[in-house]
């Protein structure tokens, strides 16, 4: 008999997957906030890692060297002192206020979403070193904190207008590193260990699955009204964090 905390787990591992697919116009920002709401956040967080790093891995295979190396040396340095600080803050902040940080991440990135959808980039932007990097530090600050982070990465990129495989190729190789570097923080911040990996290992399958679905969501559904929906939901969501 599956548990409803199995059955979760395995709802997100499935949106992981379909996110990396880009389908639902950034679904995975769902999944914090929802696991948030139901394990706690360092729970979640924790336990959500091995499959973001996993799901980052296996789509490094189809853009290999497909990355634009510029963006990557701009983001790369920021993302790493962004995780540093990341997990400073992680051994300060108490489970409640994570909490609500989450909440108020979820409802900012919400918004960010709707604002992405709306508007237009009239004139493509040249890749510089320091708006790369305070990006990159952005990020990597955002997501040790909540793995939302991304979203201010892939705006950036598409206001260079860059060729749709360069920017999923470049936004895949900058997360891989940006979940691989946070591995050995959240182990040292206890978030993570050995029992995390092999209870996370069963929902492996269906992260592949959720890629694959998401590949197919892609080709036969609109998923205009369908990232609406997801995000008026961590809009919900995330405001109940902020209220409980």
């Amino acid at each position: 008999m599956i548990s409803l905390d199995q059955f979760a787990f395995g709802c997100a591992a499935l949106l992981i997957g379909i996110s990396k697919a880009g389908f639902g116009g950034g679904i995975g920002i769902l999944t914090g906030p929802l696991l948030t709401l139901l394990f706690g956040p360092r729970t979640a967080i924790g336990n959500m890692l091995p499959l973001l790093l996993l799901c980052d891995t296996i789509a490094l295979y189809p853009y290999w060297q497909q990355w634009d190396l510029t963006n990557i040396r701009h983001l790369v340095p920021g993302g790493v002192l962004g995780i540093a600080l990341g997990a400073f803050a992680l051994q300060l902040i108490s489970e409640t206020a994570l909490t609500k940080l989450i909440g108020v991440l979820a409802v900012v990135f919400s918004l960010l979403q709707f604002a992405r959808a709306w508007y237009e980039y009239d004139e493509a932007i040249e890749p510089r070193f320091w708006p790369g990097f305070l990006l990159g530090l952005a990020t990597g600050f955002v997501s040790t904190l909540s793995h939302v982070g991304g979203l201010l990465t892939s705006m950036y990129l598409l206001m260079q207008k860059m060729e749709s495989r360069r920017f999923v190729a470049t936004t895949t190789l900058f997360y891989f590193w940006i979940n691989l570097l946070k591995m050995p923080v959240y182990w040292y911040v206890d978030m993570i260990d050995e029992h995390t990996l092999l209870d996370v290992a069963p929902y492996a399958p269906l992260v592949i699955l959720g890629v694959g679905l998401g590949v197919l969501l892609n080709r036969y559904v609109s998923d205009v009204w369908f990232g609406r929906i997801v995000h008026v939901s961590v809009l919900v969501i995330g405001l109940y964090l902020i209220i409980v």
